[in-house]
């Protein structure tokens, strides 16, 4: 995923929230919006070069679909003009003054207006129009509760919950858990993995867990097979490999897809795999997925676990070929020996003994 440039037409060294913001723009913005657009005018005063949509979802507990729909949402109202590479890759966030809001609407029509926001329309409006009109949140009553809780498989799901969580559940998180499972039909088998899923990523929240919960009922995710999909199709792993190998107007068919699950179950880092998808292109001139996949289980068979474990890898690469090369000399030296070698091709064998006769 690419790197993101925050950058405005004003130079100050703190974080600056105007009072047209607050007044004109604040009121009518989802909390969870205000709250990226803030985070990000946080961030723009830093010389910060590794900003990503990752990293922001990651920081502020939300999903990627969430940072990208606050994007969206900011450039719609004229606050920022999203920036996009040749690739459409999304690069850059320009702030623009929030006292402009009167002008534009008379602006929107300018040649970069028109450019910036037109990309952004394809690649990153992923609005808050395409959610489902989903059931409305409430508080159960202790009965409910127990009754809820009666159930065996439920009861062994809250139980496992709880050791994931290292804690006993609160009745806020059994209101949660019992809206998944009645209000969004998620089974006990979705909601483990929910929670897996979110521990494993480090954040234990049931408040995260719910965001990542109201995502997937958004996009009809409703089986651990499908939620698994999902996590991979918004990993940095899966848009490594995509801007890597030069795959932007599709997605990746059920082959490819395979072989990114793959790598992902590896853990060795989206550098590496980078590296892996840089050499496949220089030996192979195209995005070989299974030439790539050979480059990734070798380094994996020999614990690459940085860039700099490459170097070791190649190195003993060459030193046995050294050694082979070195071998096949010596065994040609000595015509004796062609006959004490148990690495004969068959072809020449036959030549051989015919020359004898």
């Amino acid at each position: 995923m690419a790197d993101i440039t925050l950058h405005t037409s004003s130079d100050t060294g703190f974080t600056c929230v105007s009072n047209a913001f607050i007044d004109e723009y604040m009121k009518d913005a989802n909390g969870e919006f205000v709250k990226i657009y803030l985070y990000l005018l946080r961030l723009l005063g830093q010389d910060k070069s590794d900003i990503d949509i990752s990293m922001l979802a990651e920081k502020l507990d939300h999903t990627v679909r969430d940072v990208r729909r606050a994007l969206a949402y900011w450039e719609k109202s004229g606050l920022v003009v999203l920036e996009y590479d040749d690739n459409d890759e999304l690069t850059g966030v320009f702030f623009r003054e929030p006292t402009t809001l009167a002008n534009v609407s008379a602006n929107v029509s300018t040649e970069q207006g028109v450019s910036n926001i037109s990309a952004a329309h394809e690649v990153v409006n992923d609005t808050a129009s395409d959610k489902k009109d989903l059931p409305k949140r409430g508080e159960y009553s202790l009965s409910q509760v127990q009754s809820f809780k009666e159930n065996d498989d439920v009861e062994e799901m809250l139980f496992v919950i709880e050791k994931y969580l290292g804690r006993n559940l609160t009745p806020t998180d059994l209101n949660y858990i019992i809206y998944w499972i009645k209000e969004l039909s998620f089974s006990t088998e979705l909601v483990y993995y929910l929670v897996e899923y979110c521990i494993d990523k480090g954040h234990p929240n049931i408040k995260y867990m719910d965001r990542i919960a109201i995502d997937w009922a958004n996009n009809d995710i409703d089986s651990v097979d499908e939620a698994k999909e999902d996590t991979i199709l918004h990993s940095k792993i899966y848009v490594a490999v995509c801007k890597s190998f030069g795959i932007n107007n599709r997605a990746l068919v059920k082959s490819e897809l395979d072989y990114v699950k793959k790598w992902k179950k590896l853990s060795l880092g989206t550098d590496i795999i980078e590296e892996a998808l840089r050499r496949t292109l220089v030996n192979t001139n195209k995005a070989n997925f299974e030439y790539a996949d050979k480059i990734i289980d070798n380094w994996a068979a020999h614990n690459v676990k940085k860039l700099d474990d490459i170097k070791a890898v190649d190195e003993e690469y060459k030193q046995n070929n050294k050694k082979g090369t070195r071998s096949k000399k010596s065994t040609a030296s000595n015509k004796f020996n062609n006959f004490e070698s148990r690495d004969y091709n068959y072809k020449d064998l036959e030549q051989l003994l015919t020359n004898k006769g």
